[in-house]
């Protein structure tokens, strides 16, 4: 998974743009400053250029109110934020396991699209009363009408959006089961993403209008979105009240870095029983060595290459606790290698692949 570029932490959240964003933004300033060239020609290269870089900045900060303002009431209820990603229009805030009623749940999803709304109104407001540059009006109208779009994009009723997510809160109210309720919301999401490509797709053809191009996409991103939260939803109920250490696999005592991998082979058997091992330099977990890493090594570099050189590296957000249930964990991604390792008492004694988790969803289906 593509994890974007991290811009930093607010109030020990971390932020991350997505390319999207990025590419969004350079296509706003590019067609803003096409646009205030064609109506106003007499505008000074360097000022339209000006004006259109600041209004692609202004609108990648609107994209971080709107994801920062969930953050904000989520941490305000009591929850805990992890990550804020940010997509071209919207994105996601990553909130440690569940909500545990329908109210915090409605409540933080509706909070991105009113705020984009506020701006909104607020930019509009300003747009409206700026005398004087209508340049800068025009690219400040803009900007209002990006921050509407956002809104009522992330409005529409079809899960994983804010408004898919409100209508799964007040399903899960009236019904009291929230596993219904999410089902009910994905499939809303299927039949909302179908509508909108199938009204787009006539519009496209019958008026010729390059603009319903878009919302072919928009559509089929709804669709999409919609059939992997629905999986993602349906594990997570599959899971409920499972920790990290109902689904390891128990492991002996770390690979010391300095024992030769050949050493490591004939000691412990790496295999189907045991396929992944911790591996400890300087008394910390720094890396995995399992049949991945053994396979690219010929058995010459076996016998001479130490445990450290041949592991594959993980990072802090690799290393989770046996206690951590099992919703929480499918909200952090693993690296490169992806593996967990699983410590208790700060003492590494088990390894999560995916393969585990599968197996275990599996027999709780």
């Amino acid at each position: 998974m593509n994890r974007g570029i991290r811009l930093g932490r607010i109030g020990g959240v971390e932020i991350v743009a997505d390319l999207s964003v990025f590419v969004v933004a350079a296509a706003i300033v590019w067609v803003l400053y096409v646009d205030i060239g064609l109506a106003y020609p007499q505008t000074d290269a360097a000022f339209a250029t000006t004006i259109a870089i600041v209004t692609g900045i202004l609108f990648g900060l609107s994209v971080l109110v709107h994801e920062g303002s969930h953050a904000v009431l989520a941490k305000r209820r009591g929850l805990r934020v992890r990550r804020i990603q940010l997509l071209a229009f919207g994105g996601y805030t990553t909130i440690e396991g569940k909500s545990e009623n329908p109210s915090d749940e409605f409540f933080v999803s509706i909070a991105g699209p009113v705020a984009s709304l506020a701006v909104s109104g607020v930019v509009w407001l300003v747009a409206a009363v700026a005398g004087g540059m209508p340049e800068v009006q025009s690219s400040i109208r803009f900007l209002a009408f990006a921050n509407f779009f956002i809104a009522v994009f992330n409005l529409l009723p079809g899960f994983p959006l804010d408004g898919g997510r409100a209508l799964r809160a007040a399903v899960w109210h009236l019904k009291g089961d929230r596993v219904r309720a999410t089902e009910i919301a994905v499939a809303a999401g299927r039949i909302f993403g179908w509508i909108v490509i199938g009204v787009a797709t006539i519009v496209a053809f019958t008026r010729f209008d390059p603009w319903a191009l878009l919302w072919i996409i928009l559509g089929w991103y709804l669709l999409r979105s919609a059939e992997v939260a629905g999986r993602r939803e349906r594990l997570l109920a599959r899971v409920d009240g499972l920790v990290a250490g109902d689904v390891m696999r128990k492991t002996p005592d770390p690979v010391p870095g300095e024992m030769l991998v050949g050493t490591v082979v004939d000691l412990f058997q790496i295999g189907a029983r045991l396929r992944s091992l911790p591996v400890e330099v300087d008394g910390r977990i720094r890396g995995v060595l399992g049949e991945s890493e053994l396979d690219r090594l010929s058995p010459a570099r076996r016998i001479s290459m130490r445990a450290s050189a041949a592991m594959a590296k993980i990072g802090p957000g690799d290393v989770i606790d046996v206690r951590m249930p099992l919703d929480v964990m499918a909200n952090r991604k693993p690296g490169k290698t992806g593996r967990f390792v699983v410590v208790e008492d700060g003492r590494a004694v088990g390894i999560i692949e995916s393969t585990d988790l599968e197996s275990v969803v599996e027999s709780r289906r």
